[in-house]
């Protein structure tokens, strides 16, 4: 299985991506839109693993309390395209001991600094430069999901495999 642990979005978050989605989509002449249901925050990406108790565990000790998380701003890198998400010590701090309980437990996970930021789409092609407004909206993060990564009738469909109350 192709696992990820994310941190999934309320309606009210979700509704900001998607306007923002429609706004680039209306300015592009073609890329790929992430769909409603995949918007999501990668926190460690695992890659291929069955090994589910393990990464439960490393989840279940990495726990945080609930914290606001707030969405805000956009940019690119290249032909992707991204929502941000304002500077939040807990959701580093949480990161950072997912990561490394996730290594000492035998699992390959990159070393690259954290940079959090949601994709909207990729592979956006337009004649003009396009640009996208987001309006800072918070959330209360509650849950942290452990996600599986799989192609359903030709679509790539995340669902969740475990999820921890924060």
């Amino acid at each position: 299985m192709r696992l990820f642990i994310a941190i999934n979005f309320s309606k009210e978050v979700k509704d900001i991506l998607l306007e923002a989605i429609d706004e680039l989509r209306s300015q592009s002449i073609s890329g790929n839109f992430t769909r409603p249901e995949n918007l999501h925050l990668t926190l460690a990406f695992i890659g291929e693993s069955e090994n589910i108790p393990a990464i439960r565990n490393v989840i279940d000790r990495c726990a945080v309390p609930a914290f606001d998380m707030t969405v805000q701003g956009a940019g690119h890198f290249g032909d992707l395209y991204w929502v941000g998400i304002e500077s939040n010590p807990i959701l580093k701090s949480l990161v950072e001991k997912l990561r490394t309980d996730l290594r000492a437990s035998g699992f390959d996970i990159e070393a690259k600094a954290f940079k959090p930021h949601i994709t909207i789409a990729r592979q956006l092609t337009a004649n003009n430069p396009v640009s996208i407004s987001v309006p800072e909206t918070s959330m209360k993060v509650s849950r942290v999901s452990l996600m599986k990564s799989e192609r359903i009738n030709g679509k790539l469909t995340y669902t969740e495999v475990y999820g921890k109350k924060l």
